[in-house]
């Protein structure tokens, strides 16, 4: 009865946490005008979430793992934004940046493509120097959400992603095992993953 009690305990304060990160990444791309998702379901330990249409450059990367790709791949978005363009100009990004990374066997595997957001209002912006960089417009999208607000290492953020998968999995919910979402939106910790939903 003990465990019981102390595992629902754990669940209950942990979807109080997720809720806290989501509210706190609201607000903050409030205040940014960074990207926000269209629509907000909540639904067990995870949100159900759509995102509208949206612009961003990405990279794709080889690394051992999600630190490294984001340290390879930034290096790269952000020389576009400053000036690493046709136009020579510098580029506004916001938050969140971040990857998608892909899952075979219910392992990360050692391939991601990294991510920046271009703000709303730059509606052309001018095309990269780094044929490994590319200008995606992302269509609207529905995804499993699950936010966290506090600080993780590496190996805590890869269980969360498996754990998350196999919750996923528990639930029959029907969604895309074979990649899944990091997004970041501080360095302190706020950070949101996702698993994209499918037809059901």
């Amino acid at each position: 009865m003990l465990r019981i009690f102390l595992t629902v305990s754990v669940l209950f304060w942990n979807q109080l946490a997720a809720q806290d990160a989501v509210a706190e990444g609201l607000g903050l791309c409030e205040k940014d005008d960074c990207l926000t998702p269209a629509v907000i379901i909540e639904d067990k330990n995870y949100l159900e979430v759509q995102f509208k249409e949206r612009r961003r450059i990405e990279t794709d990367v080889d690394a051992v793992d999600i630190k490294s790709a984001l340290a390879i791949g930034l290096d790269k978005l952000f020389s576009y934004a400053r000036c690493g363009n046709v136009a020579g100009t510098i580029v506004p990004l916001s938050a969140p940046w971040g990857v998608f990374g892909y899952v075979k066997n219910g392992e990360i595997q050692q391939r991601f493509r990294v991510f920046l957001e271009i703000v709303p209002q730059v509606t052309n912006p001018p095309e990269p120097t780094d044929p490994t960089v590319e200008i995606v417009t992302a269509p609207p999208v529905w995804y499993y959400g699950r936010g966290f607000n506090k600080k993780v290492d590496e190996q805590q953020t890869e269980e969360l992603v498996i754990q998350f998968l196999k919750d996923l999995e528990q639930d029959n919910q029907p969604f895309n095992s074979t990649f899944f979402d990091i997004a970041y939106f501080d360095t302190q910790g706020l950070m949101a993953m996702g698993f994209m939903k499918t037809e059901e």
